[in-house]
């Protein structure tokens, strides 16, 4: 495919009627934590452009935190609305379920490798995350994964008040089909022949919750004691783990 000019995006047009993933642009969210790990590790390569392989990569989120030519960005994508769209800022889109895709002809050797909000929706995360690895990693590509964390605080009141209610998004996403813990995330992580290189946290999205939140706004500084709790108390205060691995030795 052509390259793109892979210019960035705005919020807004990164928000689709009708389409339940939303691009976060708060400097503590999901988003933000899986691009800042990933330039870390661009700033200690030669690879000119650095490629990322970003499955599931819905919209094309990471583009406005990685900009071209730097960062040359391949997407799969299932949804085909979602595909169209990320065409317009990544350099390669493959509309394709990574479960059941034959391997796709990429055109760079890949550097880094990122399920982001992927892994918890497929039935088998491990033989996805292994089968990814083998068909596009080299001995040096890097894998960012974030999963949601079921063991929050907020999930451990409800379920003493006998609670577990599915929602359209977040923690109990309806399309949950696995559901984590930090331990079972680095289980996971062990059991496919990687190894952990660090486990980052995002706090509860509560730009998205109230605008207050946000950048800049009234309640912005609860936002980031938010962050940092979550970061200090994993456990049961991240609302997501930012999980990177490699395959070691290298």
């Amino acid at each position: 495919m052509p390259m793109r000019d892979g210019s960035a995006l705005n919020a807004t047009s990164l928000r689709p009627t009708g389409l339940p993933y939303t691009f976060k642009p708060d400097q503590f969210s999901s988003h933000a934590a899986i691009a800042n790990t990933i330039r870390e590790r661009a700033t200690q390569a030669r690879d000119e452009p650095y490629c990322v392989l970003d499955i599931g990569c819905a919209y094309g989120f990471l583009r406005p935190y990685l900009p071209a030519p730097r960062f040359y960005l391949i997407g799969v994508e299932r949804d085909e609305k979602a595909a169209d769209q990320a065409r317009a800022s990544y350099d390669e889109i493959y509309l394709a379920d990574i479960v059941t895709a034959r391997r796709l002809p990429l055109r760079f050797p890949v550097n880094t490798i990122v399920f982001g909000d992927i892994l918890e929706h497929v039935a088998d995360p491990l033989m996805v995350l292994q089968s990814v690895h083998r068909d596009y990693a080299g001995n040096t590509t890097q894998v960012v994964i974030s999963l949601p964390n079921v063991a929050h605080l907020y999930m451990r009141i409800n379920l003493l008040l006998g609670r577990f209610e599915y929602a359209d998004r977040g923690i109990t996403d309806r399309t949950h089909l696995r559901f984590f813990t930090l331990s079972t995330a680095r289980r996971l992580i062990a059991d496919s022949g990687l190894q952990l290189r660090s486990v980052g946290a995002t706090p509860v999205p509560l730009p998205l919750i109230h605008s207050a939140f946000g950048e800049g706004r009234l309640l912005f500084p609860l936002h980031r004691i938010n962050s940092l709790l979550a970061k200090t108390f994993k456990t049961f205060l991240a609302y997501q783990f930012i999980l990177e691995a490699d395959r070691g030795g290298g």
